[in-house]
C-alpha cells in the first residue's frame, strides 16, 4: 500500500474514504458487514493516475464460507494468511476469522472529480512550466460530483447529487508566503503552510431555487470551485490532498490539517530510518563474522597447521562484530535524544493548548500530566470557568451584541426548555419580547434558578469537544511516554551487546594461543558454530523482513498521511 500512496513532486494525492454495508466498489451478503477506503494517485492537473481500494469484511460468527462480491482486480489479503476462492466477481473466504482485510485495483470513476489549473501573475500554465519561478500564484481546483440522480419536486424532474463531505488541503513549502484561501482557512507551521477547505460539491446546484438567496452562513461549504493564492519565490511543487465521505464523522476532519508538530515528526522518522540502516549493516557484519568463525572451526579438523588460521579468522570475525556493535552503540545517544525531543515537543504543544484554553496555569511534566488532566476532568471551578469563557466567545463571534451576563439565562433555558440544546435556547431568547426577558432575568435571582444554570454549565462543558480532546490527550501522552521508554530499553540492550563483544574480542587472542585445548573440543565447537551461523542468518533475514514490512513503510509515509496521523493523535 505504501507504494500506491507515494506521489512524485508534481503529482496530487487523493484519499476517498467511506464506511458502509454496501460500498461503492463492492457488495456482500447479509451475514456480514463491509467497509471500504479508496486511494487514488492523481497527476498535477487532477487526472487519475492509479486507484487502489482497501476492503474490510467482518462477521461476528466468522467468515467461513461467506460469499463476498467484488469487481476489484489483483486482489491481495493484507492482514492474514486466509485464502479465498474466486468465481467471477464472487469471493468465498475459507477462514474462521472474524475479520479479513484485502486490497485491489479498479478503473471505475471516483465519486468526486478534480480539475486543477495554475496561473502565475495571471498567466495560466502547466505546473511543470512554473516550477522554480517567482510571482503571485493562483491555484484553482474545480470539483465535480459524479454521484447524481433524478427526483421529482413539485411535478418537475430535478438532477440532484449525493452529498459528499469533501476536505481539500493545499500544502506549500517555505517558498510560499501570504497564503490566502477564499472560503477556507490557512494554518502555518515552521516549514509549511496549508490552505484547507470543507465543501459539498454539486449540492448548491441541486438546491437551486429551493433555498433562500441569502446563504451566507453556509456559503463556505457549498463551493464547487476553490481558489488558493500565494506569493512564491522559486516555486516548489505544492501538494494537494483530498478526502471525501458521506458524513463528516466518516471523514474524520473535525480538526483539518493541523501542522503544528509536522516538522518535528518528519525529522524523527528520518532519524529512525538512519538508525535502522545502521542496525542492518551491523547484522550483516555479524552474519559475516559467524560464517568466518564456522569456517575456522571446521579448519581445526584438518590439523594443527590449519588451526592457527582458523583462530585468526575467528579473531577477525569478532573484530567485525565488535565494530558493527560499536557503530550501533555510537548512535544510542542520538536515538534517545531524538525520541525525547519528539515527546517533549508534543508535551509542549499540549501545554500551550491547555494554557490558551485557560485549563492550566503551569506547564505539565511527564511526571504529573496524568494527575493534571484528571483534575481538569473533575469539572472543577477552573475547568467550568474556562468552558464558560469559550461559550461566550463562540456565541459572541456569531452575535457580537451578546453579553456574558446573558449566558446564565441561556443556560437556564437550555436546561428547562430545550433539552440541553444551547443553540436552541439562544434562538428562543431572541424571540422573547423585552418584558418576558426581564421576567426571566428576575427569575434567575432565585437560588434554585442559579443552581439550575450552574448544573447546565457543567453539563455543557463536560460534553463539549474540548473536554473530549482533553481525554484523548491523556491517552496520547501515555503512548508517547511508553515509546520513549522502549527506545531506552533498546539502546541499553545494544550497549550491553557491544560490551560483550569487546570481552569476546579480548578472549580471541587467548583462544589463538590455546589452540591445543581448542583442538580437543573441536567437534563440540563445530556443532555450536553451525547453530550460531544459522541463528545469525535468521537474525539478518528477520531484520531485513522487519525493515521491509515495518520501518520502510513508516519512513516511506507520504506528507498527507503524516497530516492525517497528527489529526488522529494530537487533536486541537
Amino acid at each position: 500500500m505504501k507504494k500506491s500512496l507515494r506521489f512524485a513532486s508534481a503529482a496530487l494525492a487523493v484519499a476517498l474514504a467511506a464506511s458502509c454495508a454496501a460500498p461503492a466498489f463492492a457488495a456482500g451478503g447479509s451475514s456480514f458487514t463491509k467497509s471500504e477506503t479508496v486511494y487514488a494517485v492523481m497527476n498535477a492537473d487532477g487526472s487519475i493516475q492509479s486507484t487502489t481500494v482497501s476492503e474490510h469484511v467482518y462477521s461476528a460468527s466468522g467468515l467461513s464460507k461467506v460469499t463476498d462480491q467484488s469487481t476489484l482486480t489483483n486482489i491481495q489479503n493484507t492482514e492474514s494468511s486466509a485464502e479465498f476462492t474466486q468465481d467471477g466477481e464472487k469471493l468465498v473466504w475459507n477462514t474462521d476469522d472474524t475479520d479479513v482485510y484485502y486490497k485491489g485495483d479498479t478503473d471505475r470513476a471516483l465519486p468526486i472529480q478534480a480539475t486543477v489549473t495554475y496561473a502565475l501573475d495571471g498567466q495560466e500554465a502547466a505546473l511543470e512550466d512554473l516550477i522554480g519561478k517567482s510571482g503571485h500564484l493562483t491555484m484553482t481546483i474545480a470539483l465535480k460530483n459524479n454521484e447524481t440522480g433524478t427526483v421529482n419536486v413539485n411535478g418537475t424532474d430535478r438532477t440532484i447529487v449525493t452529498p459528499l463531505v469533501t476536505a481539500v488541503g493545499v500544502i506549500f513549502g517555505q517558498d510560499a508566503t501570504n497564503v490566502v484561501a477564499a472560503h477556507g482557512l490557512v494554518e502555518s507551521a515552521a516549514k509549511s503552510n496549508v490552505a484547507a477547505f470543507v465543501t459539498l460539491p454539486g449540492v448548491k446546484d441541486s438546491l437551486s431555487g429551493l433555498l433562500p438567496d441569502e446563504l451566507d452562513t453556509i456559503e463556505d461549504y457549498l463551493q464547487d470551485t476553490i481558489t488558493v493564492e500565494a506569493d512564491v519565490t522559486g516555486l516548489t511543487c505544492p501538494q494537494v490532498m483530498m478526502a471525501c465521505a458521506t458524513s463528516a464523522a466518516a471523514l474524520g476532519t473535525d480538526n483539518v490539517f493541523d501542522l503544528s508538530s509536522l516538522n518535528d515528526l518528519t525529522d524523527g522518522i528520518n532519524q529512525l530510518n538512519d538508525a535502522m540502516s545502521q542496525l542492518l549493516d551491523g547484522a550483516s557484519q555479524l552474519e559475516d563474522g559467524t560464517t568466518q568463525l564456522r569456517s575456522g572451526v571446521l579448519a581445526l579438523l584438518d590439523g594443527a597447521n590449519t588451526l592457527n588460521n582458523g583462530a585468526a579468522a575467528l579473531d577477525k570475525g569478532l573484530g567485525q562484530l565488535t565494530n558493527g556493535l560499536d557503530t550501533l552503540s555510537s548512535n544510542n545517544s542520538a536515538l534517545n535524544s531524538g525520541a525525547q525531543q519528539v515527546a517533549d515537543g508534543v508535551l509542549a504543544s499540549a501545554n500551550k493548548t491547555l494554557k490558551e484554553g485557560g485549563l492550566i496555569d503551569t506547564d505539565m511534566t511527564w511526571d504529573n500530566y496524568a494527575a493534571v488532566i484528571d483534575n481538569i476532568l473533575t469539572m472543577n471551578d477552573k475547568t467550568l470557568a474556562a468552558g464558560r469563557r469559550k461559550m461566550v466567545r463562540t456565541i459572541w463571534e456569531q452575535a457580537p451584541s451578546f453579553k456574558d451576563s446573558q449566558l446564565d439565562l441561556a443556560l437556564y433555558l437550555s436546561a428547562t426548555k430545550t433539552n440541553h440544546d444551547l443553540e436552541a435556547a439562544l434562538h428562543l431568547m431572541q424571540n422573547y419580547d423585552p418584558s418576558m426577558l426581564c421576567g426571566l432575568v428576575q427569575l434567575l435571582t432565585s437560588q434554585e434558578a442559579k443552581d439550575t444554570a450552574k448544573a447546565e454549565l457543567k453539563y455543557q462543558v463536560e460534553n463539549s469537544q474540548d473536554i473530549a480532546d482533553v481525554r484523548a490527550l491523556k491517552d496520547s501522552l501515555s503512548k508517547i511516554q511508553y515509546f520513549v521508554s522502549s527506545v531506552g530499553q533498546y539502546t541499553a540492550g545494544v550497549q550491553t551487546a557491544a560490551d560483550g563483544a569487546h570481552s569476546a574480542k579480548d578472549g580471541s587472542a587467548q583462544l589463538a594461543a590455546g589452540t591445543k585445548t581448542l583442538y580437543d573440543g573441536v567437534n563440540t565447537l563445530s556443532d555450536g558454530a553451525s547453530q550460531l551461523n544459522d541463528g545469525t542468518h535468521q537474525l539478518n533475514d528477520g531484520l531485513n523482513q522487519f525493515n521491509e514490512e515495518g520501518i520502510s513503510k513508516l519512513t516511506g509515509i507520504t506528507f498527507s498521511q503524516i497530516i492525517n496521523l497528527l489529526l488522529e493523535i494530537f487533536p486541537k
